[in-house]
């Protein structure tokens, strides 16, 4: 059988889904009591972790057959992600919330456990007892994680089709081949 249009990896297993997935609960749970659902930021943080979430979803799901929409929604999704972080930062700086520094003691430890841990579980269970200079900048660093690791999806993406082509070369090539192949 030819080697295109083949599906890739499914999207949950893509650390960096698994981390949009936990920015999304996270949020989610972040405005509840903290911004009231009437405050048009409510819907707005919301709707741009959900942006960020699902266009790597759809993303992967197209990357088959288009690595052109494969880059064009990594790149929604990090557009989407940027706009989120804007606003945690809005709240943090309207609120006077810390913003952590390389020479806060917490910053370091943050940014080693958001490095080493993906699944949304591991940061709702911590969710609770966080105050809101801790759960910001928390979502801070999880924000700017993933964002990074969507423009190595994107570069990779890029790469790939330098390699490779897109689907009507390989196409082209595969229906080629095969008449070579089959020649009488």
């Amino acid at each position: 059988m030819p080697d295109f249009a083949k599906p890739k990896a499914s999207y949950r297993k893509l650390y960096v889904f698994q981390k949009a997935e936990a920015i999304y609960d996270l949020t989610y749970i972040f405005l509840q009591g903290r911004i009231a659902k009437s405050d048009r930021t409510y819907d707005q943080m919301l709707q741009a972790a959900r942006s960020g979430k699902q266009n790597i979803v759809e993303g992967r799901s197209d990357a088959a057959t288009s690595a052109e929409m494969e880059i064009r929604l990594f790149g929604v999704a990090r557009g989407s992600l940027h706009e989120l972080l804007n606003d945690y930062e809005d709240y943090m700086r309207t609120r006077s919330v810390a913003f952590w520094q390389k020479d806060n003691p917490r910053y370091g430890k943050l940014l080693t456990f958001c490095r080493t841990h993906n699944a949304t579980a591991d940061y709702t269970i911590l969710a609770p007892r966080m105050d809101d200079e801790a759960f910001c900048n928390l979502m801070l660093t999880l924000i700017h994680q993933t964002v990074s690791m969507l423009g190595k999806m994107i570069d990779k993406v890029k790469e790939d089709f330098l390699h490779n082509g897109g689907i009507k070369e390989q196409m082209y090539a595969a229906r080629i081949n095969y008449r070579s192949a089959h020649k009488s």
